[in-house]
C-alpha cells in the first residue's frame, strides 16, 4: 500500500507541475495579446478572455490538487 501511495503522490506532483507550467504559459500569452492589441477592442477581448481562462484553469488545477490530497489522506488512514 505504501508504494501505491508513493506512486500516487509522485503522479499528483508531476501532473500539478505540468499543469501550472501550461497555465503560466497561457497567462503570458494572454498578457501579450492584451498588451499588443493596440486599442483594437476585438484583440483586447481575446487577451482578456485568455487571461481569464488561464486563471480559471489555475484555480481548477489547485482545487483538483486539494481534492486529490484529501482522497490520498483518506485512503492512507484506511477509510
Amino acid at each position: 500500500m505504501e508504494s501505491i501511495n508513493s506512486l500516487f503522490a509522485n503522479l499528483l506532483n508531476l501532473g500539478t507541475s505540468i499543469a501550472v507550467v501550461v497555465a503560466a504559459f497561457f497567462l503570458m500569452l494572454g498578457g501579450y495579446q492584451y498588451m499588443s492589441a493596440g486599442g483594437n477592442p476585438h484583440s483586447m477581448e481575446k487577451g482578456k478572455t485568455a487571461l481569464f481562462n488561464a486563471v480559471a484553469g489555475l484555480f481548477i488545477i489547485m482545487s483538483a490538487r486539494v481534492i486529490a490530497g484529501l482522497v490520498q489522506s483518506a485512503l492512507a488512514s484506511g477509510l
